[in-house]
């Protein structure tokens, strides 16, 4: 991190790393995952930042759960 700039930006991947993983362990929960299955999402999201939540739209499909299906 040679510059300011290059600090804000890392910074700012990070924020958004960390928002990304609060909306991960809210979407599971509503789906009645657990957090040994958001594991390996959230070590993924630490180190590749928006892998993680991107591997997780992947494979959590594209359903919505049934409580908030009836809601619509």
């Amino acid at each position: 991190m040679s510059s300011p700039d290059t600090a804000q930006v890392v910074i700012d991947l990070y924020i958004l790393a960390a928002l990304a993983c609060v909306w991960m362990y809210q979407d599971a929960k509503s789906r009645g995952k657990g957090l040994g299955y958001l594991a390996p999402f959230f070590v993924v999201t630490a180190v590749f930042v928006s892998a993680g939540p991107l591997l997780y739209l992947v494979l959590r499909g594209g359903r919505e759960p049934e409580a908030e299906a009836s809601k619509i």
